[in-house]
């Protein structure tokens, strides 16, 4: 096999996986691929043509972002995003590409180990998305951290079986452990009362103040809608309205007035400004930082902070504007009496933020998203099935709210 047909083989299984696929359990064959491969090119060749397929959207994504924020033009938007579908793709082949030698059934075992977390987790982890270690929850779904552990297990195993068959002995435990996760996976239910609103209101102008305005109105209306519908807790997607502003809380604060009244909560995606200053003075030329945020109004009050904004789109360490990483240590919020556990947007293609999901199962996932600029791409529904893992993994029913 040349290297070609190996990159093909790495983009076979990212379809069978992802989007059109949804056949978590084939990533089991990306480590025995990789082990078979006779040298490190081979093994570079393999994971590059797995996220350049996985990551295929990224390029067009890039370019309806940037060039509708008028920061880059169609062509310099799209050649960015070229950049950075092809630097994701090598990155995160590369732990697999340097941890490639196999000697002894020890090191391979470790190598298989490291290479998955290492890719895994930040720094490089920031960008781990479509990870092999996605397939555990497929594997033993409701079983959290110990499910996780198994399942960079199970890869070991699969990376350690084509050169030394007698490692296929582990795989007996492994194996029952699985039957006895899948036909005894918690069953997960929504609680009663609350809904989740998606909608079609695309991309929000923050420099035009009507159509700032607009956009509370038409949130406004959506809510009510599901309110009157019977709803307890509304959940609406991420940066619905912008950036919560002075002048935004005096929009909605008949609303919120009724909705403390009747006992009602919302849970509503918006920008909140970092530090001092006045939101309403704020120009998008202006040096400011924000935190990409779920705001929990009416009847209960919080907020929850995303832990990592889209790096390049919200998340631009050193520029003049830039959202904040919210702390990893969030503990899960208490909304009508339920522990509630957050994923905003780009968080759902990642594991890493969600560690407390794994070792503390709360009552509900709340997915938040805006993919105005991706809801007709592939990444949008593998962004879908990455949240969908998670939540099994962890065995926590999930609500999503997306804005297209």
């Amino acid at each position: 096999m040349n290297g070609a047909a190996t990159a093909a083989s790495g983009s076979a299984i990212a379809l069978l996986a992802w989007y059109p696929g949804h056949w978590l359990l084939v990533l089991l064959v990306l480590p025995l691929a990789w082990a078979v491969q006779p040298c490190r090119a081979r093994a570079f060749a393999l994971w590059a043509g797995y996220y350049l397929t996985a990551a295929r959207d990224i390029p067009i994504a890039c370019e309806r972002f940037f060039s509708a924020h008028h920061e880059l033009s169609n062509t310099a938007a799209l050649a960015v995003g070229m950049a950075f579908w092809l630097a994701q793709a090598a990155l995160l082949a590369l732990p697999w590409t340097i941890l490639k030698a196999d000697r002894t059934a020890s090191a391979r075992a470790w190598r298989a180990a490291a290479a998955t977390i290492v890719s895994a987790v930040p720094p490089l982890g920031i960008i781990g998305w479509v990870s092999p270690l996605h397939v555990a929850s497929t594997l033993f779904p409701g079983w959290q951290l110990t499910g996780a552990a198994l399942g960079l297990v199970t890869i070991v195993i699969a990376a350690s079986v084509p050169l030394f068959p007698r490692t296929a002995v582990a795989a007996v435990p492994v194996i029952i452990a699985v039957l006895l996760a899948n036909f005894d996976e918690p069953k997960r239910h929504i609680p009663a009362g609350w809904v989740a609103v998606s909608s079609r209101f695309g991309r929000l102008d923050p420099s035009q103040y009507r159509a700032v305005f607009d956009r509370s109105q038409s949130a406004i209306i959506a809510a009510q809608t599901a309110f009157a519908a019977g709803a307890q807790v509304v959940i609406l997607p991420e940066e619905t309205i912008g950036l919560w502003r002075p002048s935004t809380h005096f929009w909605w604060r008949p609303f919120l007035a009724q909705l403390v009244a009747r006992g009602q909560t919302l849970v509503l995606g918006a920008d909140l400004l970092s530090g001092a200053g006045g939101a309403d003075a704020v120009s998008l030329d202006e040096h400011f930082r924000y935190t990409d945020s779920a705001l929990i109004l009416g009847d209960t009050l919080g907020r929850f902070e995303s832990r990592q904004p889209v790096p390049g789109g919200l998340w631009r360490p050193g520029a003049r504007v830039s959202a904040k990483l919210g702390s990893i240590t969030q503990r899960h919020l208490i909304i009508e009496r339920k522990r509630v556990a957050f994923s905003i947007c780009y968080e759902d293609y990642l594991l890493w933020p969600h560690w407390r999901l794994f070792v503390d199962r709360p009552d509900v996932l709340v997915s938040m998203a805006n993919d105005w600029f991706a809801h007709d791409l592939a990444l949008a529904q593998i962004q879908r099935q990455s949240v969908e893992s998670i939540a099994r993994l962890s065995g926590v029913p999930l609500l999503r709210a997306v804005n297209r």
